[in-house]
């Protein structure tokens, strides 16, 4: 089958294909437009799981410049950046503001994405003439993305580490970039108050704030955004944290704080990798596979006792 789009000339197979087949017509998707039109038009069935996206994805127009080559420019800068897909429509000499084809940034959450098309956003504006410079890549530039953070670990005090800690290896396990700021409720609100309210905006999409004692800084952190806060309350010299854990669990109606149990800093990056793996395929798998292990893990234990019985278990471990 085939159809035209201007001068490009696109071949789509009618024939359905397994959704987690491996294999796309395009970059995102589990079906391509054109397939879904023509099995639209042509009343043929469109499984649903076929129209879900499969990956976060950035597309840019390629659009001619000055010269009747300059798209080509952009093209060419696009070879050097990573998961990048290049679509020509082989419309022949370009002239100013004309399509001639476009990109596709495919990544495993969206901020990723953003940050690789950064480059090529800027040679879009050098061949519109928007902004001045070269649209080829330097060495320093191709193959040096940059991810943005999408958790924000913060703590009021420096002694709140050692408990955040193991969280922030379960962040590294799973290769979720984070940001790891000390920023106390009482003595930098002004700080912790725009570093939050700025959060979002810089591609963060959960927030772990750990706190002893009053433990206001979830809190806080919660009544200057609308990213959830896994709040972790930390042990005290007093009162065994349970001063800690209930002024985080006892936030007053309309501003939520999730609580995770004191000083379990795991709960808390897993939690937010259930957040993130919501949307991110990548992390959901991870947090899948996480769980599974633990499964097994369990499982050889209690094998284990079975074979040896409580006395020589207790003695082993």
């Amino acid at each position: 089958m085939f159809l035209m789009e201007d001068d490009e000339l696109l071949i789509n197979e009618i024939a359905p294909r397994p959704h987690n087949s491996g294999h796309y017509t395009i970059e995102a998707c589990y079906m391509s437009q054109y397939e879904a039109h023509l099995r639209a038009i042509t009343d043929m069935p469109i499984p649903a799981p076929s129209l879900e996206l499969r990956q976060p994805a950035i597309m840019l127009n390629i659009l001619g410049g000055e010269k009747p080559d300059d798209h080509l420019s952009m093209a060419q800068k696009a070879l050097d950046v990573p998961r990048t897909s290049i679509h020509l429509y082989g419309k022949g000499p370009g002239s100013k503001g004309r399509k001639m084809g476009h990109l596709t940034v495919t990544a495993a959450s969206m901020g990723e994405a953003e940050s690789i098309i950064k480059p090529l956003l800027h040679a879009a504006d050098v061949v519109s003439g928007k902004a001045s410079g070269s649209a080829t890549p330097s060495k320093a530039e191709s193959g040096s993305i940059e991810k943005r953070s999408e958790v924000a670990v913060i703590m009021g005090s420096d002694s709140d580490m050692h408990v955040l800690a193991p969280g922030m290896g379960i962040l590294d396990k799973f290769a979720i970039p984070f940001d790891c700021q000390i920023t106390s409720a009482h003595r930098t609100p002004a700080y912790m108050a725009d570093y939050v309210s700025k959060a979002k905006e810089k591609g963060i999409k959960v927030i772990i704030a750990a706190a002893g004692g009053a433990a206001h800084l979830p809190g806080m952190a919660a009544a200057y955004t609308s990213l959830p806060v896994i709040g972790v309350p930390v042990k005290g010299s007093k009162l065994d944290g349970m001063d800690s854990l209930l002024s985080i669990v006892q936030m007053p109606r309309g501003v939520p704080v999730a609580t995770v149990a004191i000083d379990n800093s795991v709960n808390a990056a897993l939690l937010a990798a259930r957040i993130l793996g919501a949307t991110d395929q990548r992390i959901g798998r991870l947090v899948e596979e996480y769980a599974s292990s633990s499964h097994e893990e369990v499982r050889k234990k209690d094998a284990k006792l079975t074979e040896l019985g409580y006395k020589k278990y207790l003695e082993q471990m």
